[in-house]
């Protein structure tokens, strides 16, 4: 069993050796001094090895944390190697899903119910008061800070009907987001209530919840 002062007095030898934890976990000391973190397992009858990070960038105790969590998905009957890989896979796609890229998503498949002018003016709206701001921001990551920015421009130059109109269509991205698992609800109903209008006439206080054809 390793101790932190193991794993610091451990050196180099011409040859990489391991230093042994418990429930297979190992210290992998490289010839060229490098301490890596290494885990053993077995799934679906095949021995497999997870990496966990080098010392001391990720301690012995950090190391033990993380073949416990492994250890737990596997005894779930999981790969925890394929389901770091998911993660890692799932988070790209999360920074490539930004705001401009739902919002013609939805406008895609919505646009055949709408007229062709009315179809394209959303679009254009989009295009010209919410897409330089915030479109290439991934949409899981905006808040409502960031949107009341938005439509707090857009009522600066006394265009109020068109920020309430522009507010309906980033509520409708929103919706769409949600329902394909690549966004979240940016205000909960229940603060929705509690909280009073904003100035000027445009507020983010109501839940996020407009027609985008609106």
């Amino acid at each position: 069993m390793l101790s932190d002062a193991k794993v610091r007095a451990a050196k180099p030898r011409p040859k990489s050796y391991k230093l042994t934890d418990t429930n297979r976990l190992f210290l992998l000391v490289t010839p060229s001094g490098g301490k890596l973190w290494r885990w053993n397992y077995s799934y679906d009858g095949k021995q497999k090895t997870m990496a966990f990070g080098a010392w001391p960038q990720v301690g012995l105790a950090d190391a033990r944390a993380k073949r416990d969590e492994a250890s737990s998905q596997l005894m779930e009957g999981d790969d925890p190697t394929i389901l770091r890989k998911l993660k890692v896979v799932a988070k790209l796609e999360a920074g490539r899903q930004t705001f401009e890229r739902v919002a013609r998503a939805l406008h895609e498949n919505a646009k055949s119910q709408w007229a062709i002018v009315h179809a394209a003016d959303i679009l254009r709206s989009l295009e010209r008061d919410v897409f330089p701001a915030i479109g290439d921001m991934p949409i899981a990551q905006l808040t409502p800070p960031l949107v009341l920015s938005v439509l707090r421009e857009i009522e600066a130059r006394g265009a109020i009907e068109t920020a309430k109109r522009v507010r309906q269509r980033i509520s409708a991205v929103f919706i769409y987001g949600i329902a394909e698992g690549i966004a979240r609800a940016i205000l909960p109903r229940s603060s929705a209530r509690s909280s009073g209008p904003c100035e000027k006439g445009v507020s983010l206080q109501s839940p996020i919840s407009f027609p985008f054809a609106g």
